[in-house]
C-alpha cells in the first residue's frame, strides 16, 4: 500500500467532473443525510457549495507532459452500486460507480503512461471529506442519474 508521502507527491490528476444537475441532486442527497461538504480533502474549510463531485480517473506518481486543462465531453451516464470507506485512513465515504465511459477514460491514459498511486482503481465519488465514522449500511442510496460532462487535468490533488 502506498504511504501518505507518495500520495502527495502525485504529479498529475485526471478526473471527471459531473454535470450541473448532478452536482445539485448529490449536494442535497449529502445535506439530507448529513454529510459535511465544508471540507476539503486537506481539510481546510470551504464553502459547501464549493464541494466539487468527481471521479478520479488517475492521481499519477509519474511526470508526463499532459498540459492542465479542463475539457467538455459528450455526457455519460454513471450508476452507484453500493457506498464504502476509503482513504489512507478509510475515513472518506464514497459511492462506488459503474460506467463503460469512466473505463475507457481511464484505458486511454493508461495507454498514455500513467501510472496510479493506488493500487487498486476503485472508481467512487466522494461524498464528504469530513473524516467521521459513519453507518454507510443504514443510508438509502440515491436513486437519480448521474452524469458526467466535463475532464479536469491539473498537476495537484482533487
Amino acid at each position: 500500500m502506498k504511504g501518505f508521502k507518495d500520495f502527495m507527491e502525485t504529479k498529475k490528476y485526471v478526473a471527471v467532473i459531473y454535470d450541473d444537475k448532478t452536482q445539485k441532486l448529490l449536494r442535497k442527497w449529502c445535506k439530507e443525510n448529513g454529510f459535511d461538504l465544508t471540507k476539503k480533502y486537506s481539510g481546510e474549510d470551504q464553502k459547501e457549495e464549493d464541494f466539487d463531485f468527481h471521479t478520479t480517473i488517475f492521481f499519477t506518481s509519474n511526470e508526463l507532459h499532459l498540459k492542465n486543462e479542463e475539457k467538455n465531453v459528450s455526457p455519460s451516464k454513471v450508476t452507484i452500486t453500493g457506498m464504502e470507506m476509503l482513504g489512507l485512513e478509510k475515513d472518506i465515504p464514497v459511492f462506488k460507480v459503474e460506467s463503460e465511459a469512466i473505463m475507457d477514460i481511464r484505458k486511454k491514459y493508461e495507454d498514455m503512461g500513467l501510472e496510479d498511486v493506488w493500487d487498486e482503481y476503485i472508481p467512487h465519488i466522494s461524498v464528504s471529506y469530513d473524516k467521521k465514522q459513519r453507518d454507510l449500511e443504514a443510508l438509502k442510496l440515491p436513486v437519480f442519474d448521474l452524469y458526467f460532462d466535463k475532464i479536469v487535468i491539473d498537476d495537484g490533488a482533487a
